[in-house]
């Protein structure tokens, strides 16, 4: 069964948001977040795929490494309009406000990146600095 989540980065009062649909316990999420992840520029990088069907600690397969949605290499991001050619329109991240963020039905736990670091939040609530 999956976990789902949203992973988002805070600017000011904004939320630019994607959603994740497997492995979003923050004992999994958080560790390749914080691990792989820690700094502005990647965490921005990993938004701009869009959504994703998993996160692993590499955004993208290393030259001539397999890796398609059906076929993931191991330890790689899978993101479904680069990898199961999804529209991406549907796909790209979305800008909520912190009080749509926390209200989203399908987003079980969310990850923000904020001042410089990942927390993990469950119902609003902060789980995890």
């Amino acid at each position: 069964m999956s976990t789902n989540s949203g992973i988002a980065l805070r600017s000011g009062d904004t939320y630019e948001t994607i959603y994740c649909h497997w492995d979003a316990h923050p004992e999994t999420m958080l560790p390749i977040l914080r691990g792989h992840y820690n700094s502005l520029e990647l965490a921005s990088k990993l938004i701009s795929f869009g959504d994703a069907s998993s996160i692993g600690p590499r955004l993208e397969p290393n030259e001539g490494e397999t890796h398609d949605f059906m076929h993931p290499a191991e330890g790689v991001c899978v993101f479904y309009h680069r990898d199961r050619g999804e529209d991406w329109i549907s796909c790209r991240s979305t800008c909520y406000l912190k009080q749509e963020l926390f209200r989203q039905p399908n987003f079980e736990f969310v990850y923000v990146f904020e001042n410089g670091q990942w927390n993990a939040y469950a119902g609003g609530k902060l789980l995890h600095r």
